[in-house]
């Protein structure tokens, strides 16, 4: 197997591995899946620099915006870890 799904595949349903397969998202799917308002989706994704543009329709790649969320948070905010 290729990736490191495979290691959490007790903790995943076949939603997550539906939308692990998929590169690129429109905002709708970010905010069902990320749990997120409009407002938020669009300034991280902008933020990340995760947003293309084809045409009329938009979308983010899933890769970027997943990476700038684990480094900042859902929030936007970096963050920090205790010790």
């Amino acid at each position: 197997m290729f990736g490191t799904i495979w290691m959490f595949s007790d903790q995943i349903d076949d939603e997550d591995i539906l939308f692990a397969q998929r590169s690129f998202i429109t905002i709708k799917m970010a905010i069902y899946y990320y749990q997120m308002s409009y407002k938020s989706v669009t300034r991280a994704a902008d933020r990340a620099g995760a947003i293309y543009k084809l045409h009329k329709k938009v979308l983010i790649k899933r890769s970027i915006i997943e990476d700038y969320l684990r480094k900042n948070g859902k929030d936007g905010r970096k963050k920090v870890c205790a010790k």
